[in-house]
Formats: structure tokens, sequence, C-alpha cells
């Protein structure tokens, strides 16, 4: 058997096993949605649930809350809105703002939604039992929050 050589760089093949194991979550995850007849995409869920739990926000909101880059937030959102989950409405006292709701549709769907996303949670829940990767992936959070990789790697060049 060959030799996986983003383990073999260790800490410098951190982003791609990271990005792999994301791109596999998320490819089982679009062919899991079709074997089940349903029309979304596994990243979509996020969205889902922040909407149901706070009703109306807008995408710089939304982007915020989940941390991810607001181009992203706009395209993901795009996405749902064309596939008839998302209602898009302008700001009245701010045009350029767009406030997103959950449509009909999406509403009437959550039931099954969340119980596909109850049965995904357990799923991973058992994938990772016996590790510490919340913890640890928490803990990496919050260092690259405080000091970036960019700023480290710096200071690292400057130390030489």
């Amino acid at each position: 058997m060959m030799k996986d050589f983003a383990q073999e760089l260790g800490c410098l093949g951190f982003t791609m096993r990271l990005k792999r194991i994301a791109d596999a979550l998320m490819h089982d995850g679009k062919k899991m949605y079709k074997q089940l007849g349903l029309d979304i995409e596994p990243n979509w869920y996020v969205v889902f649930r922040l909407l149901k739990q706070q009703n109306e926000l807008s995408v710089t909101e939304i982007s915020d809350r989940i941390g991810l880059a607001h181009p992203s937030v706009i395209t993901l959102t795009n996405k749902m809105v064309k596939a008839g989950y998302l209602i898009s409405n302008q700001c009245d006292q701010d045009s350029r703002k767009r406030l997103l709701t959950l449509s009909d549709k999406a509403q009437e769907m959550m039931p099954e939604f969340e119980r596909v996303w109850a049965a995904g949670e357990a799923g991973v829940i058992e994938a990772v039992r016996g590790t510490e990767i919340m913890k640890a992936l928490s803990l990496i959070e919050e260092r690259f929050g405080e000091k970036g990789f960019r700023e480290r790697t710096i200071e690292k060049l400057n130390n030489q």
C-alpha cells in the first residue's frame, strides 16, 4: 500500500487533510441527499438551522454567524433562493442589504431535513467517538483567530 503523502507531511499536511475530510463529507452528503430524493446541498444545512432559529437575517449577519466569507454566503444563499428554500427581501432601512427568511417550502420540508440531520449527527458522533477532535478544532480555531497563519509564518521567517 502506498504511503499517504499528506500524513507524511505532518503539520504541513494539516490543511490538505482537513480539506480532504470536508470534500469527502460534501461528496457523500450530495449522494445521500440525492438518494433520499432531497434537492438540497450539504452546506445549506447551517443556513437552514440558523434561519430557523433567527427567522430573518442579512447575508452579512449569516456570514458573521457561521464564519464564512461574504461572497461564499452570497453564492450559497443565491442557490437556496433559486431552489425555492429562501425568500430574499430588500431591507427598508438599507436598500443594499438583503434580508433572508425560510420559504414555505423550507418550513414544510424542515421536519424531514431535521430527521436526516439528526441521523447524520449521530453518524458523525459515532465516527469521532473516543477522540478529542471537537476540543482540538476549537483550540486550533481560537489560536488561529488570535494570530493567523500568515502572521505566524512571517514571524518565524523574521526570527531566522
